[in-house]
């Protein structure tokens, strides 16, 4: 495991050294070459760069043009490279699930100790960390998601419950063409809401995620095997299984159904544990993502829950729950 870490690490540091070093028009042929072979994610990374390189102003005075401001380049690429990051905070790090506030947020159910109305926001994003290592295309990333709920209608306005989920995962294309296999990833997702005591929940997970498009419709079915750990041998115990029944509730997989129509995204989000009769636990949850008219970058959205497994604290709860606010990614 060291050895391959070590191979990709070093795939990944003489890559970016060569990039570097290549001129614009090297790297824009680079590019054209990677589109014309259907990588296109690839390809229009290189085309950035390309353009990257063509915006560096160098006259007498060797000058960089950021903006409004003329800042005075460095001999050396990797450092203007470093330079543009500092300036334009560029650091390839890219939306991952939906980033969302919803001010409002109604549980159709009364629970002790919370309000029925409160905010729910989240923010999730993804860093590219090595690309084609294993030299099938494939990109690896390391993601991180947070979903917080928090009691606004309560006059100290505490959060009720925060869930953190960083994750590693590695993303290969599928370049054969006419299949509705458009890409799948294997990742590795740890679940948790950094609590302790009888309130604490979390899990592991490894998962299996493909992409299908079929008819306008993207379909992204994910199936997951949880880490086994040890049971706490009390509450004070840090260490063990918080929720050792938690796969009753949450099965082992869902299934995601996206629909583009024109300016509009619909989603749909569907768990069930595959059992029957009353031992049967499930959920599907829906949003919807707009445009809002006169205001770029920023979505309205709409969001409807009913089942189990809404928040980890939860997890063994149904709840049925609507909520209206704004998105910034989708």
């Amino acid at each position: 495991m060291k050895k391959l870490f070590l191979i990709w690490i070093i795939t990944f540091l003489h890559v970016n050294l060569l990039a570097s070093e290549l001129t614009s028009l090297q790297i824009y042929q680079k590019a054209s070459e990677l589109e014309k072979s259907g990588n296109f994610e690839e390809a229009m990374k290189w085309y950035k760069k390309a353009a990257s390189i063509s915006l560096h102003v160098k006259d007498e005075e060797s000058i960089i043009v950021f903006g409004k401001n003329n800042i005075e380049s460095y001999e050396n690429n990797a450092t203007n490279e470093t330079l543009e990051q500092i300036i334009f905070s560029n650091f390839d790090i890219q939306a991952y699930q939906a980033n969302y506030l919803m001010p409002f947020t109604y549980d159709f159910d009364k629970r002790d100790g919370r309000k029925q109305s409160e905010t729910k926001f989240q923010l999730s994003f993804k860093k590219p960390l090595a690309k084609n290592f294993l030299g099938l295309q494939e990109t690896l990333y390391l993601g991180y998601t947070q979903t917080s709920w928090w009691q606004t209608s309560q006059s100290s306005a505490p959060f009720r419950e925060s869930n953190y989920r960083p994750e590693i995962f590695i993303e290969f294309p599928y370049l054969h063409e006419k299949t509705a296999l458009k890409a799948y990833s294997i990742g590795l997702l740890h679940e948790s809401n950094g609590r302790d005591g009888l309130s604490s929940r979390s899990w592991n997970r490894i998962y299996l995620k493909g992409i299908f498009q079929y008819n306008g419709l993207f379909i992204t079915p994910r199936a997951w095997y949880r880490l086994p750990e040890d049971k706490k041998t009390n509450i004070n115990d840090t260490h063990g299984d918080d929720n050792h029944d938690i796969h009753n509730y949450l099965g082992y997989g869902d299934l995601k159904i996206t629909l583009p129509y024109k300016k509009s995204l619909f989603n749909l989000l569907i768990r069930n544990n595959l059992r029957f009769e009353s031992t049967n636990k499930g959920a599907y949850e829906f949003d919807w993502t707009f445009p809002i008219p006169w205001i770029n970058d920023l979505y309205g959205y709409f969001y409807y829950f009913n089942g189990y497994g809404e928040s980890l604290i939860d997890y063994d709860k149904k709840m049925e729950k609507v909520g209206f606010g704004f998105s910034i990614t989708r």
